[in-house]
This record gives structure tokens, sequence and C-alpha cells, in this order.
């Protein structure tokens, strides 16, 4: 048997986040006019994308980082929780 050791850094940072392409909105537009004589039955108006880049805003996000990751065979369970509490 083995067993894994990890410790993890978590933090919160302030980011700018956003600024990505992305549908914003949709409209209803008509169609064209060759189109629909093709198909008959069909609506005469589809659903078009409205696309734009999101705002910009200051963001609090969780950080993680490995700091520590070690495997062993045996482990002292005692020992571990003893240092992880300085005893």
């Amino acid at each position: 048997m083995s067993y894994e050791i990890k410790i993890t850094e978590k933090r919160e940072v302030k980011k700018l986040v956003g600024k990505n392409w992305e549908v914003i909105g949709t409209k209803e537009v008509p169609r064209e006019k060759e189109y629909y004589a093709d198909r008959k039955g069909e609506p005469e108006t589809r659903i078009e994308e409205i696309r734009g880049y999101t705002p910009e805003i200051e963001k609090t996000v969780i950080e993680t980082r490995d700091v520590l990751s070690q495997v062993v065979d045996e482990l002292d369970l005692s020992a571990v929780i003893k240092a992880i509490n300085n005893l």
C-alpha cells in the first residue's frame, strides 16, 4: 500500500477578467427569399446571434498551487498530525 501526501496552497487573488467574445443577445431577422422559396413550412424569420466582448471587471478568484506532493510506502499518521499542528 502507498500513501500520497499533498500540500496545496490556496489564496484569493484579485484579477481582471472579461474581454471574451461571446453571444450577448439575439435578434429575429427575415430569411432570404431564395432560402424560404425552397423550404416550405419553415418560419420566415431566423434567430441571429449578436456577439460582442464582455466587459472587463475585477474579480476575486481562488488560485491553487501544489507546494508538495510525495508518495510514501508507510505512513505514521499520528506523526503527520503532530507535525501539522506543531505539537
